[in-house]
């Protein structure tokens, strides 16, 4: 073997290698449609979480100190498991988070905390940036509740602001810290 066919094998060895590094982020980043901020685990930081959706005399979720969410690369975006308490068997809801702001349905028992029937809503996700999304719930075709989904830079936290149309001055206002 010459030099000349060393050098070729070196430099045909080192522009695969490049090709390869350079292809592992885009396949996760494809993965995730450009959600890599929200993957993980995300557990409820109760002393800075305020729960106010349904106003000062309404019945107000109160949520446990493990209640968790858990985003993971799903096809063209992310699947979102949101556990009650964590850990347990099972999420208490899923759904699917695909940015094209197309209505879907709820694929779990219970899909808005507030209650009613899953066969009547579908939500919509939309991407303002890789740090942030929206989501519209509907039932019955009707915008029934508006949420905001914003992880920090540094990807430690996760606020969750969540109103309805009727009443966007009361909100719940979730916060989560990423866990390990």
């Amino acid at each position: 073997m010459t030099i000349s066919n060393n050098i070729r094998n070196v430099v045909i060895v080192m522009a695969v290698g490049i090709a390869l590094a350079a292809s592992v982020p885009t396949a996760i980043a494809a993965s995730a449609n450009g959600l890599e901020a929200f993957v993980g685990r995300w557990q409820m930081n109760v002393s800075k979480t305020k729960m106010g959706r349904m106003g000062p005399t309404g019945k107000n979720i109160v949520r446990a100190p493990t209640f968790t969410w858990v985003f993971t690369p799903d096809g063209r975006g992310l699947k979102m498991d949101v556990y009650s308490e964590y850990p347990q068997p099972a999420p208490t809801r899923t759904m699917t988070v695909i940015v094209d702001q197309k209505a879907r349905p709820c694929l779990s028992q219970t899909c808005l905390t507030t209650g009613g029937d899953p066969k009547e809503q579908t939500y919509a996700y939309y991407k303002m940036d890789s740090h942030m999304l929206s989501r519209l719930f509907y039932t019955r075709g009707q915008v029934v509740e508006y949420s905001s989904y914003a992880v920090s830079m540094d990807g430690k936290t996760l606020t969750i602001i969540s109103w309805g149309p009727e009443t966007p001055e009361y909100q719940n206002i979730q916060v989560f810290d990423k866990q390990p």
